[in-house]
């Protein structure tokens, strides 16, 4: 796991824990950087790709390091979202995922997909074939589709379904922003979580900093962290 801070001398604390595969050096995830960077010092957490424990490899790391921060607002997007719903430790204030990976929408029944990740291989050859521009956004770019996960283990998908099966209830202080279209995670598993007027809707990929409507959206992304939501 990377973390990076980008301090312009704001006074309180993002963590932003970045979704499958995201890094800090992709060009629209440095956007969302920046304008965050313009209300928050932002500490940008980059998850480890392959893993086959969500707790020791996702959640326990962040939690070490959020552990050291006095007070701050969380944001997730994607699997950072799955990973942040997670943590509960003092100084965490507002919370809001982007797209968060609560639930797949995967392509086999529920037993077959059981079965799958019950394998003992930890080796990724799962092909995924849904990290396109299609569906990541219309502005991603070339170098995001080459940095996306071209595959997953059996060891993986089984810590990321436990992870989802085992979120606890969400805050009164979270909200979340994602797309109904969304093909890469399923927007129904945020409806049962959170009520509507906790919820904002954008028209775009599954990654709004990626998608051409992140202009009119981010700025209530950054009001809602700032005040909660409310502010939806």
């Amino acid at each position: 796991m990377q973390i990076r801070v980008y301090d312009e001398g704001a006074a309180r604390d993002c963590l932003f824990v970045l979704g499958w595969g995201n890094r800090c050096r992709h060009r629209n995830v440095q956007w969302l950087i920046d304008t965050l960077a313009t209300a928050y010092r932002v500490h940008a957490v980059e998850l480890p790709t392959h893993i086959t424990d969500y707790r020791r490899e996702w959640v326990e790391p962040v939690r070490e390091y959020a552990a050291d921060l006095d007070a701050f607002d969380l944001l997730g997007h994607s699997a950072g979202g799955l990973t942040a719903a997670h943590l509960d430790i003092d100084g965490i204030g507002n919370r809001v995922y982007l797209s968060p990976w609560w639930d797949s929408d995967f392509p086999v029944p529920g037993p077959v997909l059981d079965a799958i990740a019950s394998l003992p291989i930890t080796k990724p050859f799962i092909p995924v074939d849904t990290l396109d521009d299609d569906a990541i956004g219309d502005l991603a770019t070339a170098q995001q589709l080459a940095d996306a996960p071209s595959s997953v283990s059996p060891a993986f998908l089984r810590t990321v379904l436990r992870a989802q099966r085992a979120l606890p209830p969400a805050r009164d202080t979270a909200a979340a922003v994602c797309s109904l279209t969304d093909s890469v995670v399923d927007p129904r598993a945020v409806g049962a979580r959170l009520p509507a007027d906790r919820i904002r809707l954008y028209d775009g990929g599954h990654e709004l900093f990626s998608s051409t409507g992140r202009e009119a959206t981010v700025e209530t992304v950054i009001d809602t962290l700032q005040h909660g939501p409310d502010a939806l």
